[in-house]
């Protein structure tokens, strides 16, 4: 089983893996095109396609297939609703997200028509915080392979088992994962393959990218998860996970083929680890179009909600003290996000910027003592220790986020260290004496793991706190008795849109001017602007608008660069990104003689 599991392919399109007598599939003039290879098999091999099973029952029965005769013509809203009353039964968030899971194996437009009219509810079972048990749980719950499994044993075979997932014009989006620090979850081996599902689902769901376009792919080189290597239906590999030479060469020759054979793709690496995530991105941005959303796409969202709270706190990012606290992948990628703003839009040098920092990790504040432990990249972030001599360290020589906090005098405090209630009453008390509006952002995922509640830090700061937290949180009362919406800094509301820009103006790279055009677009749309009492960003619900603004802007923004690939004078029209979106509706079937 493990074996003929790592050459599997679950097809995007949804063609039967016992009968494809449909090689090909296309939507041309709004119909949907398919090759037949198999006539003799025609009507059964329609009837097994996910993609186009349905599409034939739309035509009334007189011109349908006789063997569909039985079948009442439903429509689309009909099929949701039925869909969703089945939805409703299941017990549990796990067994709706497997349900949604068999649902999208067997009719993959109702399965988006479904989610798009329920987004709200259903985004937290497709992805998270479901999707995090979903993945703990994934050999159990196993049914079938969908997406590529890359396994480092057959590591020689890696070109034709891509060349079987998907052929090299077919691909706009790549999703890959090493699924070494999945979420807030850890290593879970070949169950990350479904993080990167959840991804793809967002980008079809948010930005309206074909489904069918998108490949999610799962590099398998072991695990060091101890539960998993016991377990014996585990279908991952079973070994110590890949590290060093020969990790980065099994990496490199992933990256190497998707250039060769996918040039046109945006390669999205999700939730690798954080030895490797900000190696990978600095090795192969300026080789091809890559987007490493734990790094930039987090960075990007919360700057995006950082610009909306300074707006409303009548001030500038570049008048700003930020501190940082838990400095790993995430937390390295926002500030190095928000360096990137400040130089690129705010023209302050490198230096400059360090001052505005105070980056704490499990040493403590760090400094310049530091340096030999520090990762690429964050050297850019520490103080000098000099000048912090004079601060009070506990017995174990580290300087506290209590002490940062009480002589940095920070107006910007972001968490990212998963530690539940580091931002105690202690600590945001102390902040706000120093600051008229304190801005905290306790981003940590999942709810139970965040810095801090709202509430808390509501009423703590007099109701004068502006937040965005990693998870979704009801609103909190201000003393005035209005209600304040916290905003969910969720990735979600910007990399579907970055993503959709990169496809419609065929970018070449990923630049830091597009992500910062896209950060501006979707800053300007934080309904706190209008009413400081509102969200510091929009809500998830208005996704798809969303995505049309910020795709526009990261598409003329690859214009302007000149890493677009379309050669044009005039920019790019939200109408234009519009039209590329593919929705999840009922076609007419076109039959086309492979001859």
């Amino acid at each position: 089983m493990h074996r003929s599991l790592l050459a599997a392919v679950g097809s995007k399109i949804g063609l039967s893996a016992t009968r494809r007598a449909f090689q090909s599939a296309a939507h041309v003039d709004n119909k949907l095109r398919l090759q037949a290879t198999e006539a003799d098999e025609e009507g059964a091999a329609l009837h097994d396609s996910t993609i186009s099973n349905k599409e034939y029952l739309q035509h009334s029965k007189n011109e349908r297939p006789i063997w569909t005769a039985l079948y009442e013509v439903h429509s689309l809203d009909q099929q949701c609703k039925r869909a969703y009353s089945q939805l409703q039964e299941r017990p549990s968030a796990l067994a709706k997200y497997t349900f949604l899971s068999s649902l999208r194996d067997q009719n993959i437009i109702l399965f988006y028509a479904l989610c798009l009219r329920h987004l709200n509810e259903l985004l937290p079972v497709i992805y998270t915080p479901t999707v995090g048990e979903a993945i703990q749980k994934y050999s159990t719950i196993w049914r079938r392979p969908d997406g590529l499994f890359l396994s480092y044993s057959h590591r020689h075979k890696m070109r034709e088992m891509m060349m079987q997932a998907k052929r090299p014009k077919d691909v706009d989006l790549i999703i890959v994962t090493d699924s070494e620090g999945i979420l807030g979850i850890g290593d879970q081996g070949v169950g990350g393959i479904l993080i990167a599902q959840g991804k793809a689902n967002l980008y079809t769901l948010g930005a309206g990218i074909d489904p069918s376009r998108i490949l999610s792919v799962v590099l398998d080189v072991g695990t060091d998860n101890s539960a998993l290597l016991n377990d014996p239906l585990y279908l991952g590999l079973r070994r110590k996970r890949v590290r060093g030479a020969e990790y980065d060469k099994f990496v490199d020759r992933f990256c190497e083929l998707v250039r060769e054979e996918y040039p046109q793709a945006l390669l999205h690496f999700e939730d690798f680890g954080v030895s490797n995530a900000a190696k990978i991105l600095t090795t192969y941005r300026n080789k091809q179009s890559v987007f490493n959303d734990d790094m930039q796409g987090t960075a990007a969202v919360v700057l995006a909600a950082l610009l909306s709270a300074v707006k409303v706190a009548k001030s500038e990012l570049k008048d700003q003290r930020i501190v940082v606290f838990g400095f790993g992948t995430a937390g390295y990628g926002i500030a190095d996000g928000i360096r990137n703003a400040l130089m690129l839009e705010a023209g302050l040098s490198s230096e400059e910027v360090r001052k505005i920092f105070w980056c704490v990790d499990r040493p403590g504040l760090l400094t310049t003592e530091h340096s030999p432990t520090l990762r690429p990249g964050q050297e850019n972030f520490i103080r000098d220790a000099s000048e912090v001599s004079s601060w009070t360290r506990d017995a174990e020589g580290r300087i506290s986020l209590f002490e940062v906090v009480k002589q940095a005098k920070p107006t910007i405090l972001i968490g990212c260290s998963t530690m539940s209630g580091a931002f105690d009453e202690e600590v945001v008390r102390e902040m706000a004496r120093h600051v008229e509006r304190p801005i905290v952002f306790p981003l940590s995922n999942p709810t139970k793991l965040a810095e801090a509640d709202p509430a808390d830090i509501n009423d703590w700061t007099n109701g004068l706190a502006l937040m965005a937290t990693g998870s979704p949180f009801p609103p909190v009362k201000t003393p005035r008795g209005k209600e304040h919406k916290i905003a969910e800094a969720n990735n979600g509301l910007l990399y579907p849109g970055l993503g959709l820009g990169v496809i419609v103006s065929r970018a070449s790279f990923l630049t830091e001017k597009m992500i910062t055009a896209g950060v501006a677009a979707l800053a300007k749309m934080a309904p706190a602007l209008d009413d400081p009492d509102e969200s510091l960003l929009p809500p998830l619900g208005d996704l798809r608008h969303v995505s049309v603004k910020v795709a526009t802007a990261v598409a003329n923004a690859a214009k302007e660069e000149g890493v677009s690939q379309l050669k044009r004078d005039d920019p790019f029209s939200e109408d234009e990104v519009r039209a590329a979106q593919w929705d999840p509706v009922y076609r007419p079937l076109e039959l086309v003689d492979r001859h």
